[in-house]
């Protein structure tokens, strides 16, 4: 493939008047290619009190693109460790989990029928909330359908927790150094402070969170939870997505194995309302992929605005980080136009040739 710089213009306009708009503060795109990557820069990464112009240095709060990005990448080396597999009993890990039939894979895919949200968590001690996610009960039979939550996260990060000391420290050590993802952590240093977009403006936090995790159960936790957590920047999220482009190369070196890799490929919630691969959705046409997308496409949000979608038969990907809940979370029109942006940048490929 290569990119059309006329149509990458168009869809660099449409960035600036989705800022213009109002859909976003700020935002930082990425067009990434196996060999080569394109950024585009809009908007303000704090309006209130003060604006600040957004720039390529930028680090973003993830929200749930964590699920995917870190925690299910942790899960998928643990397989390759051997010290896991898809049919591993949550309860074998975490002994305090109640439910003694409900797998790794049922969480995974969001499948396990468990609770959605931990009910009334902002009165809750933290204490109190890992008891409610020990004792979540299940809303309908494991396996019969797909409906997203938290909790399936939660658990999932309390399994890599059990095993390898901690969640942050595992992702650090077989994710964010191996991939140069240098700006990539839980609970950002205050040296990085200014380089932080800025989301909602919240009175029970003082005003606008800029520099905590904006989730309130991940803020709850002690900022590094499954669900939710993680802060990096376009730059640190390119060196994943071109991983998973080059078939789970990195700079010369194997990361993920080639059986790995087909397994994000596959479909592991067949018959069901959903198409799931290993946490990630897939190629789900109830989703804003866009109208272009291929058959194995792997795609998730943040409740604050950022999305990842992985194209991986077309060898493509785009990253749009962004803060649409700064000042308030009430705007929601990135939700119409989310189809738009990924229809635009699929209009920028053309294969080579005549």
């Amino acid at each position: 493939m290569i990119v059309n710089k006329e149509k990458l213009q168009v869809l660099d306009n449409y960035l600036q008047t989705c800022v213009e708009e109002n859909v976003f503060p700020g935002c930082d795109f990425g067009l990434i290619l196996p060999d080569e990557k394109y950024f585009l820069y809009h908007g303000y990464k704090q309006l209130y009190p003060q604006k600040i112009t957004n720039d390529h240095d930028t680090i973003w709060d993830l929200a749930s693109i964590s699920k995917v990005l870190v925690t299910t990448t942790c899960i998928l080396k643990l397989m390759e460790e051997g010290l896991i597999t898809l049919k591993t009993p949550i309860a074998d890990i975490v002994k305090e989990f109640e439910n003694k039939t409900i797998t790794i894979k049922d969480c995974i895919t969001h499948s396990s029928g468990l609770e959605p949200d931990i009910a009334g968590y902002k009165n809750m001690t933290q204490e109190q909330m890992y008891d409610y996610v020990y004792h979540a009960s299940c809303t309908f039979e494991t396996g019969t359908k797909v409906t997203y939550s938290d909790i399936n996260f939660i658990l999932l990060g309390l399994v890599v927790k059990n095993l390898k000391g901690s969640l942050d420290g595992y992702a650090k050590e077989i994710m964010f150094e191996p991939l140069e993802m240098h700006d990539t952590c839980y609970n950002p240093d205050e040296s990085v402070y200014e380089r932080l977009a800025a989301y909602e403006d919240q009175a029970s936090r003082n005003g606008v969170v800029r520099g905590k995790v904006h989730d309130g159960k991940a803020y709850k936790f002690g900022g590094v939870s499954g669900h939710a957590g993680v802060f990096s920047t376009l730059e640190d999220i390119s060196h994943f997505v071109q991983m998973i482009l080059n078939d789970g190369y990195y700079n010369g070196k194997k990361y993920f194995s080639d059986a790995t890799i087909d397994l994000l490929k596959k479909c592991q919630t067949p018959g069901l309302n959903e198409s799931r691969s290993i946490a990630w959705v897939l190629s789900d046409p109830n989703y804003a992929l866009g109208d272009y997308y291929s058959e194995h496409t792997l795609y998730h949000t943040g409740f604050s605005g950022p999305s990842i979608q992985i194209d991986l038969d077309r060898k493509v990907a785009f990253v749009c980080l962004n803060n649409r809940v700064h000042p308030t979370r009430d705007n929601k029109l990135i939700l119409t136009r989310r189809n738009n942006i990924h229809n635009l940048a699929y209009q920028c490929l053309e294969k080579g040739g005549k």
